[in-house]
Formats: structure tokens, sequence, C-alpha cells
């Protein structure tokens, strides 16, 4: 078991890396507490059971929730049912939710908590490699609005993050996949030594090896805290954790958030912010090829031969929420663990870079 401690000025908190973490102990800080658990339907019900039968020993006041977790879904509507069902169980600002699910369940049920009676406490226990390693960590919180991707959110600490690799055995590939995106993405903005250790264990990873897959998940929480606990609000270093996301928000909202799923569309928009990196900060070819190999091993399935409009991306990404005022900022490389942050970048490297891809 590791314990990684993020470093927020108000909200300082935990993340537990481990096995077999839902247990009395783990949640004794909920005893007599009103608990609302937002669980995501897919589920599978020896941890729906598990966890249920604990919260409901533990709380003065057990509810639950149980939400069809899919972009589309991740909306005003199922805002809504959360805070009813909180309003209707009559719950205090005392109380705490529980968020189990991937990346979707984990940033509703933090924005539910950010804005009922203007802020309560919220765990979470993510069930995905992508949301152990991202969405779980660093108080992003966020609904989708039908013109962008996580448009309408707050930042909202948890108090307690558990992420459990048990509940990583039952997914299917393309989940692991998914989550390996965000795990190259911390050993290339921040890690040369994590990205060749990446490039040596990926089969073991993939294969969901237990000390290879912990400590993935282990370091990849380790270079998130480290930033959020610098920059919390992401007024500056926060940034480097969009790399490929300006690209990769863009070719989910092209797709309808139900084309390419999150990984792939990051894993995408990373080679385009590569490709736009050898046109602008000299990123090497030699760098550019590694990167490229790392990312199809840990995505199979990605078919980078995809011919997409330009103008339609370009479109997109004028209503990101990275841009300021009228100008798109990107995170680039200067090489492999060294990210930088650049605006007015000529239009035509943009369109090259996506045109790369090909």
């Amino acid at each position: 078991m590791n314990k990684i401690k993020v470093e927020t000025i108000n909200n300082p908190y935990e993340v537990v890396v481990g096995s077999n973490l839902i247990n009395q102990k783990n949640l004794e800080i909920l005893e007599d507490k009103e608990v609302l658990l937002v669980i995501d339907e897919n589920i599978p019900s020896k941890f729906k059971d598990l966890i249920t039968d604990q919260l409901s020993n533990l709380s003065s006041n057990f509810q639950s929730l149980e939400i069809c977790a899919s972009e589309e879904n991740k909306s005003g509507k199922t805002l809504d049912r959360i805070h009813s069902k909180l309003i209707d169980a009559r719950y205090s600002r005392d109380c705490v939710l529980v968020g189990f699910g991937g990346g979707i369940t984990c940033d509703i049920t933090g924005f539910a908590a950010a804005t009922y009676q203007r802020g309560v406490n919220f765990i979470l226990f993510p069930s995905t490699l992508l949301s152990q390693v991202d969405a779980s960590v660093g108080g992003k919180t966020a609904i989708n609005h039908p013109q962008g991707k996580n448009m309408i959110g707050a930042f909202h600490q948890p108090i307690k993050v558990f992420a459990d690799v048990d509940l990583l055995s039952s997914l299917p590939k393309v989940e692991i996949s998914n989550g390996l995106s965000e795990v190259i993405k911390h050993a290339l903005i921040s890690d040369k030594k994590y990205f060749d250790w990446l490039e040596e264990n990926m089969e073991s990873i993939i294969s969901l090896k237990p000390e290879a897959l912990g400590y993935a998940i282990t370091r990849s929480v380790e270079i998130k805290a480290e930033i959020v606990s610098e920059d919390e609000k992401e007024k500056g270093i926060r940034k480097f954790l969009n790399f490929g996301h300006t690209f990769g928000h863009s070719i989910e909202l092209y797709g309808g958030f139900k084309e390419f799923s999150h990984g792939q569309s990051v894993a995408m928009g990373m080679l385009m912010a590569m490709e736009l990196s050898k046109l602008t900060e000299g990123f090497s070819e030699e760098d550019l090829n590694k990167s490229k190999k790392l990312i199809s091993k840990a995505n199979p399935d990605l078919d980078l031969k995809i011919t997409f409009d330009e103008k339609k991306l370009l479109e997109n990404m004028s209503v990101d929420k990275k841009r300021v005022g009228n100008k798109l900022i990107f995170v680039l490389l200067e090489e492999i663990g060294q990210a930088k942050i650049k605006a007015d970048i000529d239009e035509s490297k943009i369109v090259k870079a996506i045109q790369s891809l090909v």
C-alpha cells in the first residue's frame, strides 16, 4: 500500500494506492455521517454489495444512487438527480458524498459536493485506470455542456481517494489503454526516467501485473500531486497536465463524445501536440518516434489513419476553456520530460500538426 499526500492550501488529503481498500478501517471517517453513495451502474455487483454493506453499517443515514456514467449523462440533469436525492434525504452540510466509478462518476460526484449547500465533503473510489491516475486527483470537478467538455465546474478537493487496483481486473482492455494515455502523459511532461521505465514495462502493465501496475499508478499520482500541490487552481504549471488535451477535447467533441474515448482522444491529441512541438520548439524526431511507439503499444486499437476536418477541430478549440481571451494555449514539449506553455502559434502550424496524424 502506498500513500501520496496532495498538499493543497485548505484541504490536504491522501491518495491511497493498494488492494482490498473497501473496508471498515478505511471508511471509519464516515462513522455516524450522512452518506450518499453515487455509483456507476456498471460496477460489478460484488464491489457494489461490499461498499454498500460497509457504508450502511457506518452511516447514520445512508442513501445510494446509481447513475449511467456516459459523457452524454455527465450533465445538469444527472447533477439535479444527485442534488434532489440529497435534499429529499434532508442531508445537512455535514454530509459526505462517496463517488464510486470512473472519471465521469468522480467528476460529477465532486461537482455535486462542491455545489450542494455551497460545498460538502466527498470521497472517491475511482474504478478505472484513467480515473485512478487522473480524474480522482486534483479537485477538478465538472459536467459537460453541448458545446464543450467539462465547461461547467469547480475546483473542490476530496477528503480521501482510494485507488484500489483490484477494481481494474474486470475492465476491458480498452479501458486500460484509456488510462495509459494519461500515464504516458505524466511521463512526457515531467519525468524522462519514468518514460524509460514505461518503455521497459508496458507489457507488464497491460497484463495487470500487480507490481508494475501499482508502480505506474503510484508514480503518476505522485507527479500529479506534486503539480497540484504547487498550483491548485491552474494558474501556472498545472496547465502542463493539459498536454494533448487542447487537441484531445476537440477530437472528443468532433466525435460527439461517442466516436472516440477520452483516452483515444488524448493519445491522438498528444501526437498532434508533439508534432506541433517539433514545428515550434525543436522537439526531436527521435523523441517523437519513441513516444509514438509507446502510445501505439499502449493503445493497440487506436486508428491513426483518420482524416479530420481541420476547420472543425479549430472551431471546437475556440470554445476550449484553456484559451486566454482569443488566444489558444498549447502545452508543448522541448524534450521528453520537459514541458512548456505557448500561445500565439501560427494557425498553419496547428493545421499541419492535425494533418500529421495521417
